[in-house]
């Protein structure tokens, strides 16, 4: 008999990023589905507030753990608050973008994109991912973009942190398979969510965070990168017969066309 999916990846789901945007609402979906959520970001009372939704409106168990993933020690107090949770599914949502020319940018909030956008999602992995493999069940989810399959005038730095997740996704996800663990690499297009007024970005093409989230449920276990949306997954597909030279060049001029004055 197949498993549900409370089954293969509960009872707990531990996400990153929940108190906005696609974190949070991987929490609601997740909770939906029937498990039990332990929710990571800085914003304690929004994670309050998504922790009391979640109790009501799904009769699941829902624990805020308010922490910022940049700090060298974030990993202490995730470990405190989900010692003796079985997780069953980690969801790396949490991150953010600046918008601008590389060398314009304060070295300190460089530190943080590169804290927040790769070295939490890849320590977390490593902190979660032996116990889902000696069970020979589970999933983590990393959060790639469509810009992870291109250098991204502007967005250099980003970029390059969502190629790091992409290829980190999609390494683990052939590491791991033959245990029993499914890893994704999400890359979606444009969503719209708070990310996109932290950004300094304008609205283009956007999804609805609702779609995006549904399609990357509907697809774990069965498809190593997935890239929600007929438009951006064509996209991606097409750039593969295209230089890199003439991926960079279109991918910048659509940031650069995106970005406010």
């Amino acid at each position: 008999m197949s498993q549900t999916f409370a089954q293969r990846y509960g009872p707990w789901a531990l996400v990153t990023g929940a108190s906005s945007g696609i974190g949070r609402e991987f929490a609601r979906q997740l909770a939906a589905r029937g498990l039990n959520v332990a929710l990571v970001a800085r914003r304690a009372a929004r994670l309050d507030e998504l922790a009391a939704e979640l109790v009501a409106a799904h009769r699941v168990e829902a624990r805020p753990i308010p922490v910022d993933l940049c700090a060298d020690s974030f990993l202490d107090p995730i470990r405190a608050a989900t010692a003796g949770l079985e997780i069953g599914l980690l969801v790396n949502s949490a991150g953010f973008s600046l918008t601008g020319p590389f060398l314009d940018m304060k070295p300190d909030d460089l530190t943080r994109l590169l804290n927040l956008n790769s070295r939490a999602p890849a320590l977390l992995a490593r902190e979660f991912g032996p116990a889902m493999r000696a069970r020979r069940r589970g999933g983590i989810i990393f959060l790639s973009s469509v810009t992870g399959f291109a250098g991204t005038p502007l967005w250099s730095l980003y970029a390059a942190t969502k190629a790091f997740n992409l290829l980190l996704g999609e390494a683990l996800a052939a590491e791991l398979r033959a245990d029993g663990v499914a890893v994704m690499a999400l890359a979606p297009g444009t969503t719209r969510t708070e990310f996109l007024d932290v950004a300094g970005i304008s609205d283009f093409m956007g999804m609805e965070v609702e779609a995006v989230v549904a399609h990357a449920l509907s697809r774990l276990g069965l498809s190593d990168v997935v890239v929600p949306g007929l438009v951006y997954s064509a996209g991606v597909f097409a750039m593969r017969f295209l230089p890199r030279a003439v991926n960079r060049a279109v991918f910048g001029r659509i940031i650069a066309g995106m970005r406010r004055a």
